[in-house]
């Protein structure tokens, strides 16, 4: 009996030795956990980033190129291109197609004839289901035409994983976006005349006509942010039962501006707030989050050009601006596009800018799997020399920001990324 007893509590002092280091292992993963995450935000979005409206670094990311529903952030392309169409005094007619497009919608009816310019508003404020059709009627012709115009601007853009079927962003079978792509598209939005005022717009009021009459149509901006944040947010909501909640949006703070995209949200305005209160307090390096394990967070030092040799004779020298002397890189220069995936496609650009008699570098971004590739107009020396610049491109439907030189000279901070 006593025999047995010993060899019951021989064991005890190393169950009890292995119960202290399980837990000391279990709390030491935990606190490795929460560090790896403290400092960062916490967002419920299935995909999110955070992009410097500036230089379109991106400074946070989570799950950025997946493909998803944006629902009604689709409307940010459909108004820019009715903002770059030069139409906006048009007077259009309603169709029946556009009056029984279902909800939100301004309960347009079937020959009510409406300024293109209120069309505009009422898309950005109200998300105006059935004026987004009316808008891509008029400016194509058909929802089809208009959806391969904001196909091509999206191309154009850098905008890879973006695939638009309709104007609105009803659920339509290849109808998608990422959360990168969305935020590249708001940047662009940012610069198209007209864009601010209107998506900066809390209420308004539209006429439709029909023969001898008229009625006022109010609208309502959807974005809480606009007034509910430390500073006003600019942007566009979007819901589907398919998407969940979305948003794109910009805010100003401190000299600078951050877009934040999110898609399949929770907690919209929560997740919101959060990574613009990240966005316009961080700088540097990026983070990103994996997708499959949110806790995971890689820094990767995307946040600035990278410095490097040579990427080939005929594409010039990747740099960094911070780096770069001032006799080469002058007071100002001009960012096209947020970054190609490869070499080829940016030294296209590059060749297109530099036959139009500017001078162009290529530099690279990021790191090994997230490396892009981006172009610089470089070599000027003065701010009306740099505006002239980005007037010429924009005539090419180029998108250029304005960026000063790090590196001496009398640069002005607040032209960047206007």
């Amino acid at each position: 009996m006593r025999i047995m007893m010993k060899r019951r509590q021989r064991p005890r002092p190393i169950i009890l030795l292995a119960c202290l280091v399980a837990v000391g292992v279990t709390s030491l993963g935990a606190t490795s956990a929460n560090r790896s995450r403290a400092g960062w935000p916490s967002v419920r979005a299935r995909a999110a980033v955070v992009m410097d409206a500036a230089t379109g670094a991106v400074v946070y990311a989570k799950s950025p190129d997946e493909r998803l529903p944006p629902a009604s952030t689709t409307k940010v392309m459909t108004a820019a291109l009715a903002l770059e169409s030069r139409r906006l005094d048009e007077t259009v007619t309603v169709s029946g197609l556009a009056a029984s497009t279902q909800p939100t919608k301004v309960h347009l009816e079937p020959g009510d004839r409406v300024g293109l310019r209120d069309l505009t508003y009422a898309v950005l404020i109200q998300s105006a289901n059935d004026a987004s059709i009316v808008v891509a009627e008029a400016l194509a012709g058909s929802v089809e035409d208009f959806a391969a115009r904001m196909n091509r601007r999206a191309a154009e853009l850098g905008a890879r994983n973006t695939r638009f079927v309709n104007p609105n962003g009803l659920p339509a079978q290849g109808h998608y976006s990422t959360a990168r792509d969305l935020a590249v598209i708001f940047r662009y939005a940012l610069d198209v005349p007209g864009f601010r005022e209107i998506a900066g717009t809390a209420q308004s009021r539209i006429t439709a006509w029909r023969r001898k009459s008229s009625r006022m149509i109010s609208l309502h901006n959807h974005n809480r942010l606009l007034q509910g944040y430390r500073v006003p947010v600019i942007g566009k909501t979007g819901y589907t039962r398919a998407a969940k909640r979305c948003f794109v949006g910009a805010a100003r703070a401190g000299g600078r501006e951050v877009v934040v995209a999110l898609l399949g949200s929770t907690d919209m305005w929560g997740d919101a707030r959060r990574l613009l209160d990240f966005g316009l307090t961080h700088s540097g390096s990026v983070a990103s989050v994996n997708a499959r394990n949110t806790g995971t967070i890689e820094d990767r030092n995307v946040g600035h050009p990278s410095p490097g040799p040579a990427l080939n004779p005929r594409i010039g020298r990747a740099h960094s601006l911070a780096a770069g002397r001032q006799g080469e890189f002058g007071y100002y220069s001009l960012i096209l596009v947020p970054g190609y995936n490869t070499p080829g496609a940016a030294e296209r650009l590059r060749h297109f800018i530099s036959r139009r008699g500017h001078s162009a570098v290529i530099e690279t971004i990021g790191l090994d799997r997230s490396r892009q590739y981006r172009v610089r107009v470089v070599g000027l020396r003065t701010l009306d020399a740099a505006l002239r610049a980005r007037a010429e491109l924009r005539a090419e439907h180029l998108y250029p920001t304005i960026e000063p030189s790090e590196v001496g000279g009398s640069a002005n901070p607040s032209y960047a990324g206007r």
